[in-house]
């Protein structure tokens, strides 16, 4: 039974995507509206919801750029979402790093756009159980979730060794 129900469960998630650069607002919105967005956005793959307190941390921390007259871009929901998925895993000085070094190589449409669709390829791939990392349904719950663990905790060593060799 439990793991019919991890089965349906990743099934779902593999059910959500990020939205593409060209999805997102082409116009500037007050802090309310980028808090809902960025929420839409995440709403199944974040357990936490984004508030505008948070915003404000990003922002004075230089994770995000300062907004135009309190009004928010497109590059800022790009921000919001990559900072929101990435602080599960990686400090904010981190995250910090690598989007200083992205910025410095590639436009920012271009780097979201390469972030967005490689996250919506994994996560389809999990709904067909076809990515890298393969595991059976069948298999004790107890060991997969320490398979996941062990390659969360893998990936995460390998990028910050990765965003540490940009700087």
């Amino acid at each position: 039974m439990e793991n019919t129900n991890l089965e349906s469960q990743l099934r779902q998630l593999s059910k959500n995507r990020l939205p593409l650069w060209h999805e997102f607002p082409d116009f500037e919105l007050y802090m309310d509206q980028l808090v809902s967005l960025g929420n839409r956005y995440l709403k199944n793959l974040q357990g936490t919801e984004i508030t505008a307190s948070m915003v404000n941390s990003y922002v004075k921390k230089g994770l995000m750029h300062r907004p135009n007259k309190k009004k928010y871009d497109t590059a800022n929901v790009a921000e919001l979402v990559v900072i929101s998925l990435l602080k599960a895993i990686y400090s904010l000085e981190t995250i910090k790093k690598g989007l200083q070094s992205v910025a410095k190589n590639t436009q920012t449409d271009e780097s979201y756009n390469y972030f967005a669709q490689l996250f919506n390829k994994t996560l389809a791939e999990i709904g067909d159980n076809s990515f890298s990392f393969k595991f059976d349904y069948q298999d004790d719950l107890i060991l997969l979730t320490e398979k996941f663990a062990v390659h969360a905790v893998i990936y995460k060593i390998i990028g910050e060794k990765m965003v540490s060799l940009q700087n």
